[in-house]
């Protein structure tokens, strides 16, 4: 994940490997983890009062020999 965050209104964005390194067999599958993530944050935000402006998840697709 990169999260990027407007400090002092230039943009800090941060790289974090939260991953599992799961390969999913199903698109559908690694989507729907992605969107529960993706509510987990912004939970984690609404809770603290941080705003944003836009978040984006989702999955990106590897070549593997499985």
């Amino acid at each position: 994940m990169t999260m990027c965050i407007l400090v002092n209104g230039e943009l800090k964005c941060t790289d974090y490997d939260d991953s599992t390194a799961f390969v999913y067999k199903q698109l559908a599958d690694c989507e729907r983890d992605a969107a529960m993530r993706f509510y987990g944050l912004t939970d984690i935000f609404h809770q603290y009062g941080q705003p944003y402006e836009r978040i984006v998840v989702g999955c990106d697709e590897v070549n593997s020999e499985y």
